[in-house]
């Protein structure tokens, strides 16, 4: 919970016995009031539910026989990122898979978002370089952002509900950039020795804008920010 310039505070712990290894990725559904986990070791994703009292239990697998990297939501659509696919199910019915898209060949993905245009954006590397394309059902490439500017980008998160610019999170150049629609850099959003951030790892748009970072180079500890933008500069959060 976040108030006004106050720390962030833990409220409660949540957690299951049956992961098999650290949550790889969360991603939640505001219409189901949902928790999706992506366990890399379990390979399987659980949902979770919140009761009466408040607490979020496991509910089960919502998806098994994957090895999520990622996840990402879409109304009810619940994109499973792993590194050579991408495969949407509809959380509504159980465990119900389209066809899985398969990545352009030598690329390795980190996240994805699928798109209004029923296209996605996929962040990672091909052949060991940053890269970040936009694909279409049958995973065909259909555009790709200039290399030049990127480190290793490994998030992605839409601008607003009702822009189609993305931002994309940079784990090596430790910085958060804003591309359009048609994947162009528009500029530097956060910038971890500029703006007085740690290392990157997560963004969320959920009114303000809520960063995750890491405090060292193996994840092992981190914080969680919280911006306000004011036209091109970031501003901190007033009082409440």
């Amino acid at each position: 919970m976040f108030k006004g310039r106050q720390n962030y505070t833990q409220q409660k712990s949540v957690g299951f016995r049956e992961l098999k290894s650290p949550p790889q990725d969360i991603t939640a559904s505001a219409e189901y009031q949902q928790l999706f986990v992506a366990d890399h070791g379990g390979q399987c994703v659980w949902t979770l539910q919140r009761s009466l009292r408040g607490q979020w239990v496991a509910e089960g697998q919502a998806v098994s026989k994957v090895k999520p990297a990622s996840l990402s939501m879409n109304a009810s659509r619940l994109l499973v990122v792993e590194i050579h696919r991408l495969t949407i199910f509809l959380t509504d019915e159980k465990e119900k898979e389209r066809k899985p898209i398969r990545l352009p060949e030598n690329f390795e993905a980190e996240h994805a978002l699928e798109t209004p245009c029923a296209t996605f954006v996929v962040c990672g590397r091909k052949l060991a370089n940053p890269s970040i394309i936009e694909v279409n059902r049958s995973g065909g490439r259909l555009r790709e952002c200039d290399p030049q500017y990127l480190g290793l980008p490994c998030y992605l998160s839409p601008f607003t509900d009702d822009e189609p610019d993305l931002l994309v999170v940079d784990r090596q150049s430790q910085r958060v950039l804003l591309l359009n629609p048609v994947l162009e850099v528009v500029r530097v959003f956060l910038d971890a020795d500029r703006d007085d951030v740690l290392q990157p790892r997560r963004i969320v748009k959920s009114g303000h804008f809520l960063v995750g970072c890491s405090r060292s180079s193996d994840n092992s500890a981190g914080v969680v920010s919280l911006y306000g933008p004011r036209k091109s500069q970031l501003q901190t959060l007033p009082d409440l």
